[in-house]
């Protein structure tokens, strides 16, 4: 009987296994990217309950036991949930997601805002959104921390501008991220990462401590799914004239592929060309040639908008292919064509030794340029190893004309291009506890430019070639990381001036010369760990040897200590220190033989000057971050002060200022202060915002031979407040306050500038889709000795919102001024100047998202 039974129980235990099954598949969203942290379960069709159940991996794949007749139930959030039969045959299969627009919005609704995770602070901007904003740039500049440029789309949180920038985990944009944050639609971004702490290159996570801050924008999935685009624009009157805008914005996001698109275009002083800005260039070559050519150009972006009389188109092409789990890919193309045109009229005075030089213009400005940027970029980056390559080209057609009538009458013209080469390439392997670095950047900048004055001829051709190729390796024992650096470094600058129509009796006039350089370097470094606080000595140390053509060139030996120390004394507080004693390099740019014209009234002198200067500077910061409670304070002061073997000049010869260097030591010693603090403001989802600059500096030059003392003390303190006062009403609040003083003592003259602005931006809802929208601006500016000019500009707005289109009818600068006046002060001069801005306008607009 007993061997019956258990020949029963095998019999069912046989048949029980040979009807269990394993069942596999990938579960993906409609666009094709694979769901994570899906629940896959198998359920009882007849008791309803869970037999057995897992989870979806990174890449939405799974597998789970079932029988034949078992449910297989599906189901993710903000997914709506999918069941299957499972049949004896079943084959793997492939689960597609339909996204679910009720739990999307349950979701929203109780989700924290601020989630923290290690050193990564995850916000929600769906929380801080209001009515009018459309891109990235406008939700993230009220969320508590961050600080964005209106104006190129920089991103700074904490006080500190970011290290990179990502779209779903990729560097699309690279260093010209800005397009993205100007064009970004913020309803289709989900969540803003900050990566504290970051280090994009992987393999040096265990060997180099990183004080940077990364943002990566994580999209909704609707916005991975298909081409997500925004189109605006718009048409309008002005006093003599019609006005345009037109904007449109395309993106693709796929698991392996990412581009955006954009074009451009408009006329209403909206200063699309700053968001091509190159806003990361770290660990680049920087070409030390100067515009040496340059025309005295109103300031086109004084008042932003208001001063901008402009025609520009940009295109861009952004496109970035992942090749696999570590490599990828980039693809950057950028146009930019733009027209601006400025009038003033500046009153100027040049404090000299015999006595105040004045010289009032009434100016006429006109820029014509085309820029076109390209580059394509390699980079695997993997937790052993990293290889990047990166080659970029940066070439400019600029054209510059300037009337001016009054003291000095003159026409002038310059071509000013110039063609710019970069080249950087990097590979790193780690080998255990040891990593061996190779680099090698490559950077060539040409320039041949020509200004005519009146009669005058100047024309320069500059050619500037460098090379800086090192070696490197890391070593940790224990709490210590040892690194070194060996490298070599070597340049060389090309000059050619000719200039016609001045008397020889100045100085020279034409001439030819080249400069080269060879440093051969070592960077040893020391760091060590312990509980808290980070300690880091390094010291830059280089042989080097400068040759210019017109003398028998010297080497010199350079040794550059620096200390730096970190202390995260708790989660939120962490201070540090730093002092270093720095000997510059040499400039090779400053190593020409003859006078060059930059405009009517200026020139510059070459010094062929091998003295170096030597700078010694301490300082201390402390940086408290609470993410939670939306406080955030960055302060740091520090001091400076050097011995230059050299002493800037400036003489007055006839009707020319001629700048230049002599022998002779400088002493000179700075202060500076930087602080910025942020609180967000919950109940009334706002934020408040201070950043304070402070700098000054003791220093003198000699003109006409006389040595002349001057001390400068500039203050810059900006704060803003935006809140939300009750439902639907938003008001912004923004106040301006810049002081600059110059001491002359050889004068016995001080003179001190002071300028408030008051910004109020105001949005009141009419009913459930019409709202107004005021600006109020008023500036308060000393344009002289206690003297004081008075600004006020207002602007309406009607706004009609839609389900997928806005139109709004804005009426600018309603009082119609049509002039701004504010007060300059240089180095031994200060000027007042009266710019032409725009009149009273009209524009209809219209915002479009399918």
């Amino acid at each position: 009987m007993k061997k019956y039974i258990i020949l029963c129980l095998l019999i069912l235990l046989v048949q029980s296994i040979s009807a269990q099954r394993i069942v596999e598949g990938v579960v993906t969203d409609v666009g094709g990217h694979p769901v994570s942290a899906a629940i896959i379960k198998t359920v009882d069709a007849t008791t309803k309950k869970t037999l057995h159940f897992c989870q979806t991996d990174a890449k939405g794949k799974f597998t789970i036991t079932a029988q034949e007749g078992n449910i297989l139930s599906i189901s993710a959030i903000s997914y709506k949930k999918q069941e299957l039969k499972v049949t004896m045959d079943m084959p793997a299969q492939h689960i597609t997601l339909e996204e679910d627009t009720k739990t999307l919005s349950e979701i929203t609704v109780k989700a924290k805002p601020i989630k923290i995770k290690g050193d990564t602070i995850q916000y929600l901007l769906t929380t801080y959104k209001k009515e009018g904003d459309r891109t990235l740039a406008d939700v993230l500049a009220r969320v508590p921390g961050f600080d964005v440029n209106k104006e190129n789309g920089e991103i700074q949180y904490e006080g500190k501008s970011i290290s990179n920038f990502y779209i779903e985990g990729m560097n699309l944009m690279g260093g010209k991220y800005g397009l993205a944050t100007k064009s970004l639609p913020q309803e289709d971004v989900a969540t803003v990462e900050v990566m504290k702490h970051h280090q994009p290159i992987r393999v040096l996570d265990d060997f180099t401590y990183s004080d940077d801050n990364a943002i990566n924008i994580r999209m909704k999935q609707g916005a991975k799914a298909h081409w997500v685009t925004t189109y605006s624009g718009g048409i309008g009157l002005k006093s003599h004239g019609g006005l345009w805008n037109f904007e449109t914005f395309a993106m693709r996001l796929k698991p392996s592929f990412q581009t955006i698109l954009t074009y451009k275009t408009n006329n209403i002083g909206k200063n699309i060309r700053r968001e091509t800005d190159n806003l990361l260039s770290f660990n680049e070559l920087q070409s030390p040639l100067s515009a040496m050519l340059s025309l005295p150009s109103p300031s086109p972006l004084l008042l932003k908008g208001r001063s901008l009389f402009n025609r520009t188109h940009v295109v861009s092409l952004n496109a970035l292919q992942r090749i696999d789990e570590n490599s990828q890919v980039n693809v950057q193309i950028t146009f930019v064509n733009d027209r601006n045109e400025a009038t003033s009229l500046r009153h100027s005075d040049f404090y000299t030794n015999s006595g105040i030089r004045t010289i009032e213009n009434r100016k006429q400005y006109l820029e014509k340029s085309n820029d076109l940027f390209a580059k394509i970029k390699y980079e695997n980056n993997a937790k052993n190893h990293y290889l990047k390559n990166e080659l970029s080209g940066d070439f400019s057609w600029n054209k510059q004309w300037l009337n001016e009538q009054g003291t000095h009458p003159h026409k002038m013209m310059g071509n000013l291009p110039i063609y710019t080469l970069k080249d950087n390439f990097s590979i790193m392997k780690k080998y255990g506890k040891r990593l061996i670095t190779l680099q090698s950047k490559n950077i060539m900048d040409v320039r041949p430019q020509q200004l005519y004055v009146d009669s005058l001829v100047q024309s320069i051709n500059q050619h500037y070639y460098e090379t800086n190729t090192d070696v490197s390796g890391s070593l940790r024992i224990g709490r210590f990381i040892l690194s070194g650096e060996i490298g070599v470094n070597a340049g060389e600058h090309r000059f050619t001036s000719d200039l016609v129509g001045v008397p020889d009796s100045i100085g020279l006039l034409m001439g030819k010369s080249s400069f080269t350089f060879a440093s051969f370097y070592t960077n040893p470094s020391i760091e060590y760990t312990v509980k808290d606080f980070n300690f880091t000595l390094s010291g830059d140390m280089s042989y080097n040897h400068y040759k210019y053509s017109l003398d028998n060139g010297q080497s010199k030996f350079l040794f550059s200590p620096n200390l730096r120390i970190r202390w995260k004394a708790t989660a939120s507080w962490t201070f540090s220190a730093d002092a270093s004693i720095n000997t510059m390099q040499i400039n090779a740019a400053q190593f020409y033989p003859t006078l060059v014209l930059q405009d009517y009234q200026y020139m510059n002198k070459g010094l062929a000057g091998y003295n170096l200067n030597k700078e010694k500077s301490v300082g201390v910061g402390v940086v408290y971050s609470d993410a939670l409670k939306g406080t955030s304070i960055r302060f740091r002061i520090s001091k400076s002060f050097g011995d230059s073997p050299y002493t800037s000049t400036q003489d007055f010869v006839g009707n020319y200022i001629v700048e230049s260097l002599t022998q002779g030591d400088t002493k000179y010693n700075s202060w500076n202060m930087f602080l910025m603090a942020s609180q967000g403001i919950g109940f009334l989802k706002g934020k408040l915002n201070v950043k304070a600059l402070y700098n000054a500096m003791n220093s003198y030059m000699v003109q006409n031979n006389q040595r002349m003392p001057y001390d400068t003390k500039n203050l810059n303190i900006t704060s803003n407040l935006d809140i939300g006062l009750i439902k639907g009403v938003d008001l912004t609040y923004k106040l301006t306050y810049g002081f600059h003083q110059m001491k002359m003592p050889a004068f016995g003259k001080t003179s001190n500038l002071n300028s408030w602005k008051h910004e109020g931006r105001l949005r009141v809802p009419l009913c459930k889709v019409l709202s107004l929208e005021t600006l109020t601006e008023y500036y308060h500016n000393e344009i002289a000795q206690k003297e004081f000019k008075d600004m006020f500009f207002q602007d309406f707005t009607l706004i009609f919102k839609a389900k997928h289109f806005d139109l709004s009818l804005a009426w600018n600068n309603v009082f119609n001024n049509k002039s701004y006046s504010y007060g300059l002060n240089n180095t031994l001069s200060s000027s007042f100047s009266n710019q032409d801005i725009r009149g009273r306008e009209l524009m209809l607009s219209f915002y479009y998202k399918p």
